[in-house]
């Protein structure tokens, strides 16, 4: 809902892109959570904005909870195994390893997802789309996003932010 909030100028395809420090509040505790499951050795591997639920809190307006692992992984489980050629999660924040079906699916694709979030939050739309579900799948296989920083609303983007979310959507 805070993403889809954010107004959109007339005439534009993009929302207003949220503040550095605001999107590093969310993606850090964001960061912090899935930090926590890796350890112990669960991978969400369906990142996206829905599965995210932001309360108020005494000491925090914005304190993010991460939900719904229905179809997490749990490493190094026999019960846990997906087919390979299986692609689960949401096509827009899909990782490349997703995309591709394969089997050996980690941490780095909840990585991924964040990266996608927070170039969303900051630019005001997701790093790729397509008309159809292949092509939003082609383009996160072998496309790179247009950097942040190029949007002149991006302009005052710190360069270390923008290179943390380009790594974090690195292929």
């Amino acid at each position: 809902d805070l993403l889809a909030r954010m107004p959109k100028p007339p005439g534009s395809d993009r929302r207003e892109p949220m503040s550095e420090p605001f999107t590093l509040h969310i993606a850090m505790q964001i960061a912090e959570g899935l930090s926590a499951a890796h350890a112990v050795g669960v991978v969400h591997r369906d990142i996206k904005p829905d599965n995210f639920h932001i309360i108020r809190r005494p000491d925090d307006d914005y304190f993010v909870k991460i939900l719904d692992f229905g179809i997490a992984k749990v490493q190094n489980s026999k019960a846990a195994r997906t087919r390979t050629g299986s692609v689960f999660g949401t096509p827009h924040y899909m990782s490349p390893e997703q995309a591709s079906g394969d089997r050996n699916i980690d941490a780095k694709t909840d990585i991924y997802g964040l990266g996608v979030m927070m170039y969303e939050m900051v630019v005001g739309k997701i790093p790729f789309d397509a008309d159809n579900l292949m092509g939003i799948l082609t383009a996160h296989l072998y496309h790179t996003p247009t950097p942040p920083r190029v949007y002149p609303e991006c302009a005052e983007l710190s360069p270390s932010f923008e290179a943390v979310i380009l790594k974090c959507l690195a292929k």
